[in-house]
């Protein structure tokens, strides 16, 4: 990204409002120091359908789905939203046996790497409530930071 000092005057002042609306510490607004943008808040998000039904044991699969979502794409915690709509009536091959469905969606820090270790890690979870890792499919998404939207604004601004 070049510099805000090279960019002409009103360039300048939209990229400033723009940087203001998200939630950054006031030294590194002040600085100017470029943001590792896998650290600001409001992704990632993993939304899971699975035909399972949890039970008891829903929020501790939520909690480790946060944890592991967060490690396996270099992002706090803190900034990890889960959903996971379990019991539901899903079919994989033609079969109602245990099935899952599931979409991560990242400002950044989709790649390779990262995706195969959450794929891994999401998958050795669900196995320890009967879903075979064949019947996985996980969606990643690499959402622009225009098309997410929280606080009332989106973070591109």
């Amino acid at each position: 990204t070049p510099s805000l000092a090279a960019a002409p005057a009103p360039l300048r002042l939209a990229r400033r409002r723009s940087a203001a609306r998200v939630a950054r510490p006031a030294a590194v607004r002040a600085s100017g120091a470029q943001v590792d943008p896998r650290t600001l808040p409001g992704d990632p998000s993993l939304t899971l359908f699975t035909n399972v039904t949890l039970g008891a044991d829903k929020m501790r699969v939520m909690q480790s789905c946060s944890k592991l979502l967060a490690e396996g794409l270099g992002k706090p915690e803190s900034y990890v939203a889960i959903c996971i709509v379990d019991g539901q009536d899903m079919i994989w091959a033609g079969s109602d046996e245990p099935c899952a469905l599931g979409t991560v969606n990242s400002l950044g820090a989709i790649n390779l790497e990262n995706n195969r270790a959450v794929s891994a890690a999401l998958c050795e979870l669900l196995e320890a409530h009967e879903v075979p890792k064949s019947r996985v499919y996980i969606t990643f998404h690499d959402v622009p930071r225009e098309n997410m939207g929280y606080n009332g604004a989106t973070f591109a601004g």
